[in-house]
């Protein structure tokens, strides 16, 4: 669902009330950017799935398989 789509009945009329108090006080480039500004945040801004951000057991095993398992290699042989 798109982000206007997702807004109740009252979300929508306050965004419409809010645009048009910025319409009457700010230039055109001034409210292009006010608009952006809103589109990019909550409540018009897509929802976050948290799930894409998780790790998968295999993803781990993977990234266990690719590190050093002694001190010394840990530095690649730079001595850092």
């Amino acid at each position: 669902m798109q982000g206007w789509a997702r807004l109740d009945a009252a979300q929508r009329q306050r965004f419409f009330q809010a645009f048009v108090k910025a319409a009457l006080r700010l230039n055109a480039l001034d409210l292009r950017a006010w608009l952006r500004r809103r589109l990019k945040n909550p409540p018009l801004a897509a929802p976050i799935d948290m799930a894409s951000f998780t790790i998968s057991d295999a993803d781990i095993a993977l990234l266990l398989k690719k590190l050093p398992l002694r001190a010394d290699d840990a530095d690649g042989g730079t001595g850092l």
